[in-house]
């Protein structure tokens, strides 16, 4: 099997609002058809389990691809159709060697007591979930290089077949071992593409002596990467030993439940508006756009936020099972911080048009990583409305900070 050769013709400016909302939509089903089925055979408390396997393995792939992985896609439609192999290649040499690193870091970490993010039940999960997630970085970049080419459809594909695969290994997985079959589908598939990317025609060796650039992208990738996982799984550790897994399980599935709304209004966010925010050089232009996506994303993602918790119990059980210890009371502030955390996103976009790379990084400290300090810092036990609490007021500084930077170098933008 070799990859499909671009012609010249075929490299026109990609449809950008589709393929987001679809790789979005995929995504969610595929993550959510996982939920469901890990909440029937073992409730909330292995869907949190399977949360924190997976953000191991989200370290050690996102600190690829939320920085490479997005230079890549950005990159391929501005160089010549036989310079594309080329330029994956190089961004498969950098992503597996930075992802490496990664690994052999958080594998030191975690061995030494440092870096304790899994439940004792699942701590030989540890090793598997890092190699899953070296093995995804492919599979990533794969995408990344097709979404670039205007090939959204085949993309699409890829992560389709990445997503039924463990989702098949779960329906026959035996019980206790669901975890596991999950990582070994994954692993099964990280493999195939990484195998045939390494060894196929216009070997990735081929890169060492092309540089397009991506090495820029080696900073973003490592605080976006790095950063918002690791946050996530030791603010989900928090809960469990401040509460219970049952309650990490609950908040899990709150998060699971706004992130058809919320990652809709991202993708589409980063995937149509930037470019046009970024084009925009003048402030008056500038500040249009920001008006056009707050009208067209933001706010109507806010009105289905309100519809969503007022269907709560429905869609909960729904994309879970019924019984979950969540009410609307519970859910309001969780849903106000999802409301404060959209807002913020059109303000991040903004200052990453305009390459104002400090504030992204500082930024990135006040989001996620905030949160589970606020979790450490609170007495227990934690109750769902104090965790509700502290995800709405992180998401309240989040944004104030992100519309702070953006206006502060409202005169660098004329």
């Amino acid at each position: 099997m070799t990859l499909p050769a671009p012609t010249r013709r075929e490299f026109g400016p990609p449809s950008r609002m589709l393929p987001a909302l679809g790789f979005v939509l995929v995504g969610l089903v595929g993550r959510a058809l996982i939920d469901k089925l890990l909440a029937v055979r073992g409730g909330t408390e292995l869907v949190a389990h399977w949360a924190q396997v997976g953000s191991l393995a989200d370290i050690v792939a996102g600190v690829t691809l939320a920085g490479i992985g997005i230079g890549l896609t950005g990159r391929v439609a501005g160089v010549a159709p036989d310079q594309q192999r080329r330029l994956l290649g190089e961004a498969l040499r950098l992503g597996l060697m930075l992802s490496t690193l990664c690994l052999i870091v958080c594998l030191a970490l975690s061995l030494s007591g440092r870096l304790a993010l899994l439940p004792s039940s699942q701590a030989s999960l540890l090793l598997p979930a890092l190699v899953v997630g070296w093995l995804m970085v492919a599979p990533g970049l794969l995408t990344a290089w097709l979404l670039g080419r205007g090939r959204p459809g085949q993309a699409i594909l890829v992560v389709s077949v990445a997503l039924a695969m463990p989702c098949l290994a779960l329906v026959f997985a035996a019980t206790g071992g669901e975890l596991a079959a999950l990582l070994g589908a994954q692993a099964a598939f990280g493999t195939g593409i990484t195998v045939w990317l390494l060894t196929g025609e216009g070997s990735w060796r081929e890169a060492l002596s092309h540089r397009h650039g991506l090495r820029t992208f080696i900073a973003a990738g490592i605080a976006i990467g790095i950063l918002s996982p690791a946050a996530t799984a030791i603010a989900r550790l928090e809960i469990a030993s401040s509460a219970s897994w049952e309650t990490a399980g609950a908040v899990q599935a709150l998060w699971r439940t706004s992130e058809w709304i919320t990652a809709v209004a991202a993708g589409l966010l980063n995937a149509h508006f930037l470019p046009r925010l970024a084009a925009a050089k003048a402030a008056p232009a500038f500040t249009a756009e920001i008006r056009a996506g707050t009208c067209q994303i933001v706010l109507p993602s806010l009105l289905a936020l309100v519809l969503l918790w007022l269907l709560l119990p429905q869609v909960l059980t729904l994309l879970y099972r019924e019984g979950l210890p969540v009410g609307r009371q519970d859910a309001l502030p969780f849903f106000a911080g999802d409301a404060l955390r959209t807002l913020s996103w059109i303000f991040l976009f903004g200052l990453f048009a305009r390459g104002a790379g400090w504030a992204v990084t500082a930024g990135e400290f006040l989001s996620l990583p905030l949160f589970a300090t606020l979790l450490w810092m609170l007495p227990g036990p934690l109750s769902l409305q104090t965790i509700g609490l502290a995800w709405a007021l992180t998401y309240a500084v989040y944004a104030a900070f992100n519309y702070w930077a953006l206006r502060r170098n409202r005169a660098r933008w004329s």
